[in-house]
C-alpha cells in the first residue's frame, strides 16, 4: 500500500502527532457548528450540518496516520463521543451542545442517536480504518442519512411508505442517490491517498456502492429510530465488503 506523504511521515510521533492534528480539525468543525447555533440557525440545519460534515472531515485526516493507526485514530471520535456523553449525563453543562444535538431540547437525547453516531465512528475506525467499507458505512450514516430527513420532510408529505408512515419515497431515494455519491467520492479519495491495493480499478466499487446503498435505503426506511444509526452504517459496510472483496 502506497501511504500518502506527510511532513510527520516516519517516526514514533507520526500517529500521537497526527491525533492532535485531527482531533484539532475535528474540534474547530464543531466549533464552526456552534456558532451557527449562536446566530440563530435552526436546530434542524446545525444538527444536520455537523451529522453531514463530521464524516468526511475525519476521513479526509485519516491519511495523516499510519497504516497500524487505527487506534490513535480511534481516539478522535471516542474523545468528542465521551464528552457529549459527559453532557448528556449532565456531568457537564453545555446548553450549546443540547441545542445542537437534540430535536427537542433536552439532553437526554443525546444519549440516543447522537452518541450511537459517534460510538459508529470508533467501531468503523477500529475495525476496518483505511479500507473502503468503513468509508462506505460513513457516508451512509454521514450522507444518506441527512439527505432522507432533508428530501423527506420537504417532499415527501403526501407519497409515504406502507410500512413506515413516518417515511417516505422522496427521503429513501434521496438516501440512495446521497449514499452512492458519498461511498464514489470516498472511493476516488481513497485511490488519490494511497489507500486502495495498487493496480486496484476504481471503477470496480460502482456496483457495491449502488447496492449497498440500495441496502441501506432499505434498512433506513423501517420504523426503528436511533437504532438506525447502527443498523444502515452496518448493513452498508458488510454489503459493500463482500461485494467488493475479491
Amino acid at each position: 500500500m502506497q501511504e500518502v506523504v506527510v511532513p510527520f511521515q516516519s517516526g514514533p510521533m507520526r500517529d500521537p502527532v497526527a491525533f492532535l492534528l485531527s482531533s484539532g480539525i475535528m474540534v474547530a468543525v464543531v466549533e464552526g457548528v456552534k456558532k451557527l447555533a449562536l446566530r440563530g440557525t435552526t436546530s434542524g440545519a446545525k444538527r444536520k450540518a455537523l451529522h453531514v460534515l463530521a464524516g468526511p472531515v475525519f476521513l479526509m485526516t485519516w491519511p495523516f496516520f499510519s497504516d497500524e493507526g487505527n487506534l490513535w485514530a480511534a481516539l478522535v471520535p471516542l474523545a468528542m463521543t465521551a464528552k457529549f456523553a459527559a453532557v448528556g449525563l449532565g456531568l457537564l453543562s453545555d446548553p450549546v451542545d443540547v441545542k445542537m444535538m437534540s430535536r427537542g431540547g433536552t439532553r437526554e437525547e443525546i444519549l440516543r442517536g447522537p452518541l450511537i453516531y459517534g460510538v459508529v465512528f470508533v467501531v468503523a475506525t477500529l475495525h476496518s480504518f483505511k479500507k473502503l467499507e468503513a468509508a462506505a458505512a460513513l457516508s451512509a450514516l454521514c450522507f444518506g442519512d441527512a439527505a432522507a430527513e432533508t428530501v423527506g420532510k420537504r417532499f415527501g408529505a403526501t407519497h409515504r411508505l406502507p410500512w413506515s408512515r413516518r417515511k417516505s419515497y422522496a427521503g429513501s431515494a434521496a438516501f440512495f442517490v446521497a449514499s452512492t455519491a458519498g461511498i464514489l467520492l470516498a472511493a476516488l479519495a481513497f485511490d488519490t491517498w494511497g489507500f486502495l491495493p495498487l493496480g486496484h480499478n476504481p471503477q470496480r466499487v460502482l456496483l457495491p456502492a449502488i447496492v449497498a446503498s440500495y441496502v441501506g435505503a432499505l434498512v433506513e426506511s423501517l420504523p426503528m429510530p436511533d437504532v438506525d444509526n447502527v443498523l444502515v452504517p452496518a448493513a452498508v459496510g458488510i454489503v459493500f465488503h463482500h461485494l467488493s472483496s475479491d
